[in-house]
């Protein structure tokens, strides 16, 4: 596992997960906020800080990514900036995350979309 701040050395890595998989990478250069109880699989890439911005007239896209209590993140799964995963969500193996994940959800595709709520009745 890798923890990397890019380019921007004020970024923040707040809290650890309990679980990572070999081959993931945390660019934290945006800030990335670890909930308790947090496995993430192998080959994950978490980014806070892109510079593939699309149409957007900037040269970098820099926003914090925030991973809730109990969340597990599937193998090979790709997390974008200022994406806020839920507490007790699942994502899916290979999923790339653009869009905030809500509470007890699982998610999985590309773009990852919610497949299912999680019911703790």
């Amino acid at each position: 596992m890798v923890y990397y701040v890019s380019d921007f050395p004020d970024g923040k890595l707040k809290g650890k997960p309990k679980q990572i998989g070999y081959f993931s990478v945390i660019d934290y250069g945006g800030n990335v906020e670890f909930g308790e109880n947090v496995k993430i699989g192998f080959g994950v890439v978490i980014i806070s800080v892109s510079s593939i911005t699309g149409s957007k007239k900037t040269d970098y896209i820099r926003k914090p990514v925030i991973i809730g209590n109990n969340a597990e993140i599937g193998s090979n799964s790709c997390i974008l900036p200022g994406v806020t995963i839920g507490d007790n969500s699942t994502i899916g193996a290979g999923a790339v995350v653009t869009e905030n994940v809500p509470p007890n959800s699982v998610v999985v595709g590309i773009p990852a979309r919610v497949v299912r709520q999680k019911n703790y009745k």
